[in-house]
């Protein structure tokens, strides 16, 4: 995901009210893992990405 997209995100699970420890536990992944996908620090796998979209716009 490109970095303009993956703070729109950001910005989108903020406004839903969304944790990142929410997430996290949905993606099977470590909070500071997601954090640091948040801020650009890391990648993530395409198909880790798809379900954090995925998510973020279900809810």
């Amino acid at each position: 995901m490109n970095i303009k997209l993956r703070d729109e995100y950001l910005l989108r699970r903020r406004k839903k009210g969304i944790s990142q420890k929410e997430l996290a536990e949905y993606l099977n992944c470590s909070q500071s893992l997601l954090s640091r996908y948040e801020r650009g620090e890391c990648g993530m796998k395409k198909e880790k990405v798809e379900l954090y979209r995925r998510y973020i716009d279900q809810k």
